[in-house]
């Protein structure tokens, strides 16, 4: 049973599809399905932050502006990923709705094994900049903005993960890019 309720979960995901009488079947990665897992990563946590602009306090949000300064300051692929992953968290709290948090857990998988910033090249300066907008957005308790800034950044990032994957041949350049 633990097998059958993995692949059900990860069908849902979308990373099989089960054929009924056949079995399951992984879903290869293309660069569509990349630049849009990273587009909805991007719409997901933007959501969240026009939230945490309306919904937090202004101490939370200094709060999370310290925590962006020492994001800023690292150059270490695995202290920024770190303290990124700390920014989210505390972010999408700041959103104050379960239903934002469970579905930033179903979106939060990683096509890129290892660590992100340290893989993708360009990575870390474009969101150290995507941020300093974002945390500029959330201070001015401009949400929209916020949220925009989110899915441009992740737009951004995308690109480069489709560059890695494809120089790494794990995706193949399609015809309408």
């Amino acid at each position: 049973m633990p097998v059958r309720e993995a692949v059900i979960a990860l069908d849902r995901e979308g990373w099989v599809v089960i054929e009924p009488h056949r079995g399951a079947f992984v879903v290869g990665l293309d660069e569509n399905s990349t630049r849009d897992h990273y587009e909805l990563m991007g719409r997901v946590y933007g959501f969240g932050a026009r939230r945490a602009a309306e919904r937090a306090a202004p101490e939370r949000i200094t709060e999370l502006g310290n925590l962006h300064r020492r994001i800023q300051d690292t150059a270490d692929p695995g202290e920024f990923s770190q303290l990124n992953m700390e920014f989210l968290h505390r972010l999408i709290l700041l959103a104050g709705s379960r239903r934002i948090s469970a579905t930033v857990r179903l979106m939060a998988v990683s096509i890129v094994p290892g660590n992100f910033f340290a893989e993708v090249p360009d990575a870390m300066r474009i969101h150290k900049k995507g941020l300093r907008a974002i945390i500029r957005a959330l201070k001015a308790n401009d949400g929209e903005t916020a949220e925009q800034e989110f899915i441009k950044m992740l737009q951004q990032e995308a690109e480069k993960v489709v560059a890695l994957l494809i120089s790494r041949g794990i995706i193949e350049r399609s015809e309408t890019s």
